[in-house]
């Protein structure tokens, strides 16, 4: 009677670890899921547009994507637009310090919080006029939401934190 105890307990342990790492495979097995989709432009409709202004001293045009189908953070949101974020060694995922790789490790180690002598990236987010407005809240805590523009703006030395991306944002409501 033991042995079939034992056995019997070992199978079931079996079948939930067979269960579990087959959901951690397939978290949604029946077809469901609905993967991002990044265009280059800003969003007409569904979706949220990420803007990346790398400042007024570089020749680089702006960054501008359109990002549908995605729930999530700020800062998760780059990867979904296939865009490169480092946060700070003190800070990884609470400060961003460099947008695809710039400024680069030269300028900027990226050790800690950076400061005005080198300039750093400023955040900002549009409000229902559609207009720019510095954001009160980091990329990790901001929920993304359809609709809205987000934009990055690399600011110098001196330059007023108020200083939003040169890029027009566009919001709407969303269909769906």
């Amino acid at each position: 009677m033991r042995s079939f105890v034992r056995t019997s307990l070992i199978g079931l342990v079996a079948l939930v670890a067979i269960g579990f790492l087959f959901t951690q495979q397939n978290p949604n097995s029946d077809g469901d899921e609905v993967l991002p989709t990044v265009t280059n432009d800003l969003c007409l409709d569904n979706g949220t547009s990420l803007i990346v202004d790398f400042g007024t001293d570089q020749t680089a045009p702006a960054i501008e994507k359109c990002v549908q189908n995605f729930e999530g953070n700020s800062w998760d949101l780059f990867e979904a637009a296939g865009m490169e974020v480092t946060g700070t060694e003190k800070y990884p995922v609470g400060f961003i310090c460099r947008i695809q790789n710039f400024p680069d490790d030269e300028s900027e180690h990226c050790k800690d919080t950076p400061g005005t002598k080198n300039g750093s990236w400023a955040y900002f987010l549009t409000d229902e006029s559609g207009s720019w407005k510095y954001s009160p809240v980091g990329a990790s805590t901001h929920k993304v939401q359809c609709g809205v523009s987000e934009g990055w703006r690399y600011l110098l030395p001196g330059e007023p934190t108020n200083t939003a991306p040169r890029s027009n944002p566009r919001t709407y409501v969303c269909t769906n």
